[in-house]
């Protein structure tokens, strides 16, 4: 992916992923992604937790980021796996704070 394609992808995540209200522990959607990118592939219930993040909320950060293809959820009910796409990979590196 070109540089101007990875910078666009930032982009675009960063709108998509604004959060409307902080959660308690600060987590949001973007958050989950740089988890993700630091730990790998990781089981939902173990990202939830880490992510300090209502069920509700992480619910729909799942679901949003699902569908902006920054992250893939696989595995049978109760024992699925979110695992970042290229695409999230790129965005996180970049959404990276320095």
């Amino acid at each position: 992916m070109a540089k101007a394609d990875s910078f666009t992808a930032y982009l675009e995540a960063k709108q998509r992923l604004k959060p409307s209200a902080p959660t308690a522990a600060g987590a949001t959607p973007l958050s989950l992604l740089f988890k993700l990118a630091e730990s790998g592939p990781m089981p939902l219930a173990d990202l939830q937790a880490a992510s300090g993040m209502a069920f509700g909320d992480f619910a729909l950060a799942v679901s949003d980021l699902g569908n902006s293809r920054y992250l893939e959820v696989s595995g049978d009910p109760g024992h699925e796996v979110a695992k970042l796409t290229p695409l999230g990979e790129n965005v996180a590196s970049l959404a990276r704070p320095r």
